[in-house]
């Protein structure tokens, strides 16, 4: 009932390329849907941070996977990944206490163990 739940996919991620390519790299990023370059100026040695959304013609997650192809992009670093429905309304059990998480492992594992998974 109601509204179809939204779900979203933010990434966080370093890319490192030659520091020579570094400028072009910039910009060809940019160009992109849901990409986001936190330093423009890059690190002198081709690391490159940015962030990158779900957008409208890709998840984030094969924007990322399109972006590692990429001849110029010599390695990414997948740094940071939250996944889940965006902004879900209080008092649906999502988790809205940030401490909410530190629980004893036994207890994270119990469902999983009850299905038979890991």
């Amino acid at each position: 009932p109601g509204a179809e739940q939204q779900y979203m996919s933010i990434l966080g991620v370093i890319v490192r390329s030659h520091p020579d390519a570094v400028s072009a790299l910039d910009q060809r990023l940019r160009s992109l849907p849901g990409v986001d370059v936190a330093d423009p100026a890059g690190a002198p040695d081709g690391r490159l941070v940015i962030v990158i959304e779900d957008s409208a013609g890709s998840t984030a997650a094969a924007t990322m996977g399109a972006i590692a192809l990429w001849p110029e992009v010599l390695n990414t670093s997948l740094v940071y990944e939250c996944s889940g429905p965006d902004a879900p309304p209080a008092g649906s059990g999502a988790v809205e206490d940030y401490r909410a998480w530190r629980g004893s492992l036994k207890d994270w594992a119990t469902p999983a163990a009850a299905r038979g998974g890991s």
